[in-house]
Formats: structure tokens, C-alpha cells, sequence
């Protein structure tokens, strides 16, 4: 299935932290280390997602339970993170079908 998530928070999420260091000329702006309102897997890679922008993965059932890509002794599962996020009002998430779909599961979610 192809999952599309839009950023409704009107903040920028799953931006990496940027850090001013030194003083004078020898100031410098690093960007790196944590992500800033990260995004849950399967959407974790994907970069800074701008207020009101959308992005589009293929994604099957099977990543969004516990155990699964994710580590088993995570707190939530991404299917519960997600749930958080979209209760928040920080994202929509749309549910699509792909054209070649070999998943029975996935087959299953677009039957009903």
C-alpha cells in the first residue's frame, strides 16, 4: 500500500538540530545529531518535511506492528506513534492502493 503523510503541525518535523558554535569570524552553523519532532518508521529517513508538505512510501501492513523493522523493546509500536501524531493534529496520513500488490494482507486491507 502506499501510505502519504502531510505535515499539519505548521512546524518543519523530522529536521535534523542546527547548532551555532565559536564566536566572531569563527562562528559555524553544524547541522546534525537528533532529529527535531521525528517522524516514526517507516518515514524516519526521509528528511525535513516543511509545514503543509506531503511525502509518499510504499509501505506494507507488516511495518507498522512491533517486532517487525522495529526493535521489540521499543516502547510503541510505529502503528501507536503514528496514532499519537495524527491525534495531535501534527499529521494526516492517506492510505492507497499500489497496482501490483503480492500481499495478501494488503490484498485483505483494500477488500474492506
Amino acid at each position: 500500500m502506499l501510505i502519504t503523510v502531510t505535515n499539519t503541525s505548521g512546524v518543519t518535523l523530522n529536521d535534523l538540530d542546527s547548532i551555532t558554535g565559536g564566536v566572531g569570524p569563527s562562528a559555524v552553523l553544524a547541522t546534525g545529531g537528533q532529529r527535531k519532532l521525528p517522524l516514526p518508521y517507516p518515514f524516519g529517513h526521509i528528511g525535513a518535511l516543511a509545514a503543509s508538505a506531503t511525502k509518499q512510501l510504499p509501505v506494507h501492513p507488516r511495518d507498522l506492528r512491533k517486532g517487525g523493522p522495529v526493535n521489540a523493546s521499543a516502547t510503541l509500536s510505529p502503528a501507536e506513534e503514528w496514532n499519537q501524531m495524527v491525534q495531535a493534529g501534527q499529521v494526516t496520513l492517506t492510505l492507497g492502493a499500489e497496482s501490483t500488490v503480492n500481499d495478501y494482507e494488503e490484498l485483505f486491507l483494500h477488500a474492506v
